[in-house]
């Protein structure tokens, strides 16, 4: 009836919900996200959520690259799509960029001309203003400035993380922060060359949903391998149906109490089932066993609540954890064992031989 009830309660439900996203898989309590979360934004820090990658066969194809990305990385953060974005060209600009500031300084003599015009009837001196003027001139003869020349602490670090060398080529990142709309910033971007963007949050999900999906048909061929060695081994079909519905009673029952529960069953949570069904096996095959004699029967029962006494001690204080991932383990086993034992007991149920 327990088992009967925990089938329907799932099927009103549409089955259990299932976590896709496998960043809820973080052994990070949600509290220290939370706090993360609002020091980024606190701080201005990019989004690490999204990325765009832009290829090059050198740093200054990726840096001219990412300069023609800036006018439409402008008009999305005024459209309100982002916020702003955090890039290479603009720690650093392009060394065409640099050449073509240079070339918009005016010659000396133009300069000085300026600056005579500028400080006429002001009360400056005639040579006050001399040292711009050699400045702006050097500034003419510089050579540009290239990433390996930043040796300043913080900028280098910056510098390096977002401009990097890959695989004979260069790459850059591009990262957002604050942003509100990524299917508009992803259909931006789509098509550009030498650009990729990339969803980090989507690409793991889709990742998580890959392996589940992969997970179901190894599990199905395991589950059938069990029942041919069960058969060959009981050489009872009825026996083995007694084991199997022990253990199809205990899997049901603990869904039922985690959807219950309001948790969302994650790989996580598949692969402790998967223990659980072992364990339960374990005990299912003692329980099937035909018995001498009451004494052998206490014997069995006896032994077997030791070891769920000794599994619920060991997983229940995983249940006790902070750690989001270990008590889902935790919590998922100890409901698991306790319904193991009481259900292969009771559809296994030790027999006396006669």
């Amino acid at each position: 009836a327990v088992a009967a009830a925990a089938t329907g309660l799932l099927a009103l439900r549409g089955g259990p919900a299932w976590q896709r996203d496998l960043g809820a898989l973080t052994p990070i309590p949600a509290a220290a996200r939370a706090l993360d979360a609002e020091l980024r934004g606190q701080l201005g820090a990019p989004e690490p959520g999204q990325l765009a990658i832009v290829r090059g066969a050198s740093e200054e194809a990726v840096l001219q690259r990412e300069e023609a990305l800036q006018p439409l990385l402008d008009r999305l953060a005024a459209e309100g799509a982002i916020g702003d974005v955090e890039m290479a060209a603009r720690l650093l600009p392009s060394a065409a960029r640099q050449r073509a500031r240079q070339a918009a300084l005016p010659d000396a003599a133009t300069l000085a001309a300026r600056v005579t015009e500028a400080r006429d009837g002001l009360p400056f001196a005639p040579a006050a203003f001399a040292r711009f003027e050699d400045d702006v001139a050097a500034a003419r003869q510089m050579a540009p400035v290239r990433p390996a020349d930043v040796t300043a602490p913080l900028l280098a670090a910056r510098l390096d993380v977002l401009l990097v060398p890959r695989d004979g080529g260069w790459l850059g990142l591009i990262a957002p922060r604050a942003v509100r709309d990524p299917a508009r910033l992803a259909d931006a971007l789509a098509g550009l060359p030498g650009v990729v963007f990339v969803d980090i949050g989507q690409q793991t999900s889709a990742m998580a949903s890959g392996f589940a999906r992969a997970a179901w048909p190894l599990l199905a061929g395991g589950a059938a391998a069990s029942v041919l060695c069960l058969l060959a081994v009981l050489r009872d079909p009825r026996r083995v149906v007694r084991v199997l519905g022990g253990i199809a009673a205990a899997l049901l029952v603990t869904v039922a109490v985690l959807t219950l529960a309001g948790v969302r069953l994650s790989l996580i949570h598949l692969v402790s089932l998967q223990f659980v069904a072992g364990v339960g096996l374990d005990y299912a095959l003692f329980f099937a066993r035909t018995q001498v004699d009451e004494e052998e029967r206490a014997r069995t029962l006896r032994t077997l609540v030791t070891c769920v006494a000794m599994a619920l001690l060991t997983f229940g204080l995983l249940s006790l954890c902070r750690t989001p991932l270990l008590r889902g383990i935790g919590v998922t086993v100890a409901v698991g064992v306790a319904s193991a034992l009481g259900f292969t007991f009771l559809f296994a149920g030790p027999k006396i031989a006669t």
